[in-house]
Parts: C-alpha cells; structure tokens; sequence
C-alpha cells in the first residue's frame, strides 16, 4: 500500500512537470485617458480623516501633466447624474484646478487646449445651480483654465475679494 500511494504521487509530479502550466497574463491596459490617476484624486479628495501633504503630493503630482485630459476621465468616471452630486463636483473642480496650474508641465499638446473641460464646467454650472460655493469655484476656474493660471491660493483670492 505504501509503494502504491508513493508511486502514484511520483507519477502526478512527473505528469505534473510535463503539463505546462498557461500563465496569467496582466490585462492589457489602454489607459489613455489617465482614468486612474484621476480616479486615484477624486477617491482620495472624498476621504474623510486626516491626510498630510506627503500623502496629497502622491495623488496631487500625477494630475499636472494631464490639463484637459482629466475632464475626459471624468467623464468616464461618472455618469451625468453622479457627476453634479456635491461631493463629486467638488472633487473634480479641485482636480481641475491641480491640473491646470502648470503649462509647462502638460505632456499633450492637445491637453493645453481646455475644451473639454470649459463643456463640463458649464455643465456643472447648469445643473448645480442651489450650490452658490460650487457656483463661485466654477466662475473662478472658468477662467483660470484657459491660461493654466490656478492654484489653490488664486481661488482663495477669487473668493475672498470685494
């Protein structure tokens, strides 16, 4: 009995070692579009709890290069519905403003141009009307946007001038 349960398992390792074994293989990913890295931005924008700006450069750096792009994967991140929720449009407004902050940095030639972005933007303010702060954020960034010319303390003026 005992040469038997031995034999049997030399036979499956032989077997074993002569079947080859298919291998997984990564999805290939088209990630164009930076859906990712956007994503990325926006989950960790909504998070609640405390962040240290170590932690906000990881999600923050990734959007410079990407200027009109990041509108692109916004829309294909969220359907229109979920797109004017609040804390959706918050997000994405702050994501725009991080990616067009440099011109220089916008790996794209075509992402210069803030097209898409201008049709979101207006979008938004169609369709988040009772929201006066998102309001105010989009008039800023409407402008903004078309000389890369954001920035966090440019929207803190914008809304605090008289």
């Amino acid at each position: 009995m005992r040469f038997t349960f031995y034999s049997l398992l030399v036979a499956m390792l032989i077997f074993a070692k002569q079947q080859p074994i298919p291998r997984a293989t990564p999805a290939v990913v088209d990630d164009r579009y930076s859906v990712s890295e956007v994503s990325s931005a926006i989950g960790f924008l909504q998070r609640k709890g405390v962040t240290n700006s170590i932690e906000a450069k990881g999600y923050i750096w990734p959007l410079l290069p990407l200027g009109d792009r990041v509108s692109i994967a916004i829309l294909k991140i969220y359907p229109a519905d979920e797109l004017v929720r609040s804390d959706n449009a918050g997000a994405y407004l702050t994501v725009v403003r991080n990616a067009f902050s440099t011109p220089t940095s916008v790996l794209e030639k075509s992402d210069v141009d803030p097209k898409v972005t201008l049709f979101v933007l207006d979008y938004l303010k169609q369709k988040t009307v009772s929201d006066a702060g998102i309001q105010k954020r989009i008039e800023y960034l409407r402008g903004c946007v078309k000389d890369f010319s954001c920035s966090s303390q440019g929207e803190y003026n914008f809304f605090h001038r008289s």
